[in-house]
């Protein structure tokens, strides 16, 4: 290794709470110092997350949390999403039971503001996203190379430059690794399932007499399938009803679209009420909508709860002294994730013309009920029953299958550099080149194609309009080509559970796939030192950072033609996307001590940032940072902070063409919405009948929202500018003895101009139309509405738009304490935040508030207050841990209805872990997750998935877990 003292030698990171051997979850100081000969002792400088200079005794001015190697161990964390989902300053992204939404990835999330404004870093180099919205799947992180996470929040764009408003993962690999080790880890439920396996192995070693080093690192990852039939909370679909009391009750519930077909309307005759479902035999019945009999479709058994998976991992590291001052550093990572989904057989909701006098698949009173509703008037035999039917059917095609999508992602990156010291100055550089690819190929099954099902039909009749029966007494289409399809058309009998041939399914039957690529190219060369010998204040040199990134990202979406098109029912239609940008980035950073060994300021300091950038889609941007910090003696150290971040839209912002999804969301028009209740009901009766709901369907069930999903079309802006981001924080950190220290921090964010759909998405645009007072007729979005002839919602128009402010305060508050226990070492750590303000303001003004809220708007539960806390007690070879992770109560955010006014109330969940170390060699570890088998909270129309919130929620129950660990 190096031997000039101006380069590092080794990174050593001391936790600030002591010499506990189970070192858990650790705060912000970082020290680093090694061992000198008797003729020079050599002090490293070091440099942590939120700024590139190096220095000695490095204590930021950033509030940083660092998750060690030993609570991936003491936790058993295979997928780094789920000890990080743990820390309070994140809201969980998507994990293993993202199913719908999902996409087989998972990812990390900053305070609640999304994916796309947290930054992920590899030893401070950004890693590969793999979405076109920058997104990283940090499943592509070789965890068992994981030496600690630093996660730092609050904006740090003026050094690591955009994307990082929310703030900064950065995972640290290890270095130097020497020997072999081989770990293996099995997990299961404590009902006998949601199984996950792993193994990984690991081989390193230096050479040339310590000038260099290699490791390699393989891991196998699989994950068991466990569907929402293993747990009552997700077996059976829960809908939100009221009694005659004005109760609230959970009832269940399902879609619409039934594997008998359904038709809601108006127009049906009286004693239907407002739909009507046909019966195996062809006839017609009213629509059982309430009680735990109803008719609606319980999508839920075969859903995943856990996803199945199968990932591996390759890494090989290497690094080489070539001369005292230059090493040569390398890295080469592979990822292969196969993460299959599967959702209910497809619902299809279409208005569709079919035969309607003489079929012989419909009875022949239905025949008379459906021609006086939905006759379309021409009546060729004049027997009183039209010839065809038009109308808004509603269908769950069990005959074709579930839908599947096999999601397999790969991504390689590799990574070269040089750093070393410039001459025999204090100046040090580093530069490096990485290039990344990460490609994903997604197949679906059980998708129908529409053109299909309305040719399927329509039946083939005479010149007298009588359908046409074979000797067997079958009919056939009208048309009979194969209309893309691999079979000719064959008769589509709807009208009844069970009655659709295999003939009819496989003509319907539509696989798609698609592929998707993200590239990405970087180089970047910084320097650092100090003003040693031309400039140095009383303190001390001036440390000084200056450095340079070119960046190019690309991203490119290549569907099948039904998939591009939308032609099909099943998953959502996703057009082509093509779309890249580049970036020159520029950055000087000043670290500037004031004062040093005086009265009442041991150390005074002064930290400050600037980075310009050139985009080729926004032109320049400018972010900055002024920080600086008071250590008033050994006791107390005060810090401050003030950060202006930017982040660029990403490629799926700026290029997405319009694309339909299907939100959560109700129809304030329906029965659904609860409005026909309220006080302002004639006002939105008004506007439902407006804006295209015909009288007799305003607030009856024929208006209820899907499954309680309104179909949206999303669509990019090429003219989105930047977000502008303004980050305080302020701290105090306080160290009364050597095995105390306390930290509390306040942050303060506010985004300008951010990035979101219009209105703030398809809820917001449906409570504005019709509840708001900046809504109503003749509004951007009521305007943004389109109703069927039935009056169902066809569409809300939701595109990008620089349209809110965000605006986010709280505290964090960090806690280490050790102390001599029976003879062993006890250690408690304590990380919590109290958020103050989450809301976001859109024009009009329309604010959503989203503190202490959950649900269709705010999504994920956003606590007023949650903790990680950690006991640990280590002694010789022995080590355990008691992890209490609190989740504050939260409110459903929708106020408009009387309907939905739920609590999540307060979640403890208690894991049990320990290490014993059996000899040198031969490690093993074992514990419990959810100690006390704590129950989700189960939700209707506003839960994510499974009826509640499975990545903030346990949905699993007791888990176990074991694993031992090799090493020579």
């Amino acid at each position: 290794m190096f031997t000039n003292n101006r380069l590092a030698k080794s990174v050593k990171l001391a936790c600030a709470f002591g010499a506990a051997s189970a070192a858990l979850l650790t705060s912000n100081v970082a020290l680093a110092q090694e061992n000198a000969s008797a003729e020079e002792q050599s002090v490293e400088k070091i440099s942590v997350v939120g700024s590139r200079i190096r220095k000695v005794d490095f204590a930021t001015n950033a509030p940083v949390a660092t998750v060690g190697v030993e609570q991936f161990e003491l936790t058993n964390s295979v997928n780094t999403e789920a000890l990080l989902n743990t820390l309070p300053q994140t809201v969980p992204g998507l994990d293993r039971s993202s199913n719908n939404p999902g996409g087989g990835i998972a990812t990390v999330d900053l305070r609640g503001l999304g994916t796309s404004r947290t930054l992920v870093l590899i030893n401070g180099v950004r890693a590969v996203p793999t979405t076109s919205a920058g997104t990283v799947d940090i499943n592509t992180i070789p965890a068992a190379l994981i030496e600690n996470v630093e996660v730092l929040t609050g904006g740090a764009s003026a050094v690591y430059g955009s994307d990082a408003v929310a703030g900064v993962v950065n995972f640290s690999l290890k270095k130097n690794f020497e020997g072999v080790e081989l770990n293996s880890s099995y997990e299961q439920s404590e009902e006998g399932d949601a199984e996950i396996w792993n193994t990984a192995l690991t081989i390193g070693g230096n050479f040339d007499n310590g000038k260099g080093n290699a490791v390699v690192s393989m891991q196998y990852t699989e994950r068991e399938a466990l569907f929402a039939d293993s747990r009552s909370i997700s077996r059976v679909a829960l809908d939100d009803q009221t009694d005659a009391n004005g109760d609230f009750f959970l009832e269940p519930f399902g879609s619409s679209g039934v594997p008998g077909t359904s038709i809601f309307s108006g127009a049906l005759p009286e004693n239907f009420g407002e739909a009507a479902i046909f019966n195996p035999d062809g006839t017609i019945r009213p629509f059982v909508q309430s009680g735990n009999e109803n008719d609606f479709y319980n999508f839920a058994p075969v859903n995943y709860l856990q996803l199945p998976q199968e990932r591996h991992n390759i890494t090989a590291m290497a690094h080489y002294e070539v001369s005292d001052d230059a090493e040569v550093y390398v890295r080469g990572s592979y990822a292969n994730s196969n993460v299959p989904q599967q959702l209910a057989a497809t619902p299809i909701f279409q208005t569709s013309t079919f035969t309607l006098d003489g079929n012989p698949f419909i009875d022949s009173g239905a025949q008379q009920i459906i021609s006086d509703a939905f006759g379309q008037g021409v009546d060729t035999d004049g027997d009183g029953i039209d010839d065809q039917g038009r109308a808004f059917l509603r269908r769950r095609l069990l005959e074709v299958g579930p839908r599947q999508v096999e999601d397999d992602s790969q991504m390689y990156s590799m990574l070269a550099g040089i750093r070393g010291a410039i001459g025999d100055s204090v100046w040090m550089y580093d530069g490096y080149f990485q290039v990344g690819r990460v490609t994903q190929n997604s197949i679906q099954e059980g998708n129908v194609n529409r053109g299909r099902f309305d040719q399927a039909l329509l039946l083939a009749t005479d010149e007298n309009g009588d359908v046409i029966l074979d000797a067997d007494g079958n009919p056939s289409c009208a048309d009979t080509s194969a209309n893309g399809g691999l079979t000719g058309c064959s008769p589509l009998n709807l009208y009844g559970e069970g009655n659709i041939s295999e003939d009819a399914a496989q003509f319907l039957r539509t696989r798609v796939n698609a592929d998707s690529t993200y590239e990405q190219k970087l180089a970047a060369f910084n320097v650092t030192g100090d003003s040693s010998g031309w400039l140095e204040l009383p303190a001390g040199p001036i440390g000084l950072a200056f450095g340079f990134e070119h960046r190019e990202e690309d991203f490119s979406f290549d569907p099948s033609q039904d998939l591009a098109a939308s032609t099909i029912a099943g998953f959502n239609g996703s057009p082509a996307v093509s779309g890249g940008f580049d970036v020159n980035e520029y950055f000087a950073e000043a670290y500037i001590p004031l004062l040093e060994g005086v009265e009442f300021a041991e150390v005074v300091d002064l930290e400050l940032a600037y980075c310009y950038a050139d985009w080729s889609t926004v032109g320049g941007t400018t972010a900055f940072k002024i920080a600086g910090s008071w250590t008033v003696n050994d006791m107390v150290r005060a810090r401050a902070g003030f950060n202006r971040a930017v982040r660029a839209p990403n490629i799926g912002e700026l290029f997405q063409p319009e694309a339909q999804g299907f939100p959560s969301a109700e129809d304030p028009c329906s029965a659904a919405s609860g409005n026909a209740d309220s006080a302002n009901a004639d006002a939105i009766r008004a506007i439902c009948e407006a804006t295209g709901a015909p009288a007799d369907s305003v607030f009856t069930s024929t208006l209820n929202a899907v499954s309680g999903q309104t179909p949206g079309i999303f669509v990019g802006n090429e003219d989105l500018k930047e977000e502008e981001a303004d980050t305080l924080t302020i701290g105090l950190v306080v160290t009364p003895t050597d095995n105390l220290s306390i930290s509390v921090d306040y942050f303060d964010i506010e985004i300008e101009d951010a990035i979101a759909t219009f209105s703030g998405g398809v809820a917001n645009i449906l409570s504005t139309c019709y509840t708001s007072p900046t809504g109503g007729v003749g509004s951007p979005q009521c305007d943004a509405i389109t109703r069927r002839e039935d009056g169902s919602i066809q569409q809300v128009l939701a595109g990008n738009e620089n349209t809110a402010v965000t605006k986010l305060t709280g505290f964090d508050i960090i806690t280490d304490y050790s102390m001599e226990v029976a003879g062993g070492n006890m250690s408690i750590n304590y990380l919590g935040t109290i958020l103050d303000e989450s809301s976001t303001t859109y024009p009009g003004p329309f604010q959503v508030d989203c503190t202490g809220q959950f649900g269709n708007v705010c999504g994920e539960p956003t606590t007023e207050y949650s903790h990680r806390m950690t006991v640990g007690w280590g002694m010789d070879d022995f080590d355990v841990q008691l992890l209490w992770r609190f989740i504050g109560s939260t409110d459903d955010d929708d106020q408009e209805t009387q309907y939905f006014r739920e609590e999540t109330g307060s979640f403890s969940y208690f894991d049990f872990s320990g290490n014993y170390h059996l000899n040198e060699n031969f490690r093993l570890n074992a514990g419990v997750r959810n100690l006390l088998d704590k129950e989700p909270p189960a939700f209707g129309g506003n839960a994510e998935q499974s009826n509640t919130w499975p990545a903030t929620y346990d949905v699993f129950g007791r888990t176990y877990f074991v694993g031992v660990t090799a090493r020579f």
